[in-house]
């Protein structure tokens, strides 16, 4: 009886575990501004590398949405928890991706796949925190000002433009 307790709690507190049900992928999306200075630390993806976007990370079941955050800055950039401030998290949205319904199914999923739901956060870090690249995941990674993230924009698909942009306008205020 104890553990419909805990699922029927984790249902209604626990989003990333609703939308994991209905066959959205959550994922969390790390803004990482600098410290010093309005700046923004984005990375090429290793598999994409003429995109530039802020660093992302599968939120696995059982697991927060800053814990993904940390998870996704330590594997991806070096960069330990000790050396981030996680100022906040927001819900951005779901993206449903028709291309890939149902390839894969989500885990714990009651439907197959249908998109990813969206996850952003606000990490602060100092830009003189070294920057190690897993080179399985990033190839690259750059500070940029909001002029320069404008001038990437376009590089994206029209799918990842709209995240990026209602990811700046929740955590930091800014249209892109």
């Amino acid at each position: 009886m104890l553990d419909w307790i805990k699922v029927a709690g984790k249902l209604a507190y626990d989003r990333p575990t609703r939308e994991r049900l209905l066959g959205y992928r959550p994922v969390a999306i790390c803004l990482i501004q600098s410290l010093e200075r309005d700046a923004f630390l984005f990375v090429q993806p290793a598999a994409g590398r003429n995109v530039w976007m802020p660093p992302q990370e599968g939120i696995a079941p059982n697991v927060s949405v800053e814990e993904a955050t940390e998870r996704c800055l330590d594997i991806e950039l070096g960069i330990s928890r000790k050396q981030m401030h996680f100022r906040r998290s927001t819900w951005l949205g779901r993206k449903a991706i028709p291309e890939r319904e149902g390839s894969r199914d989500v885990e714990f999923s009651i439907r197959p796949m249908q998109g990813k739901a969206y996850y952003g956060t606000l990490i602060k870090v100092s830009e003189d925190t070294p920057v190690t690249c897993n080179s399985a995941e990033v190839s690259a990674h750059q500070w940029m000002t909001v002029d320069q993230v404008r001038d990437c924009l376009t590089d994206n698909s029209a799918r990842k433009q709209e995240l990026l942009r209602v990811l700046f306008a929740k955590l930091v205020q800014i249209e892109l």
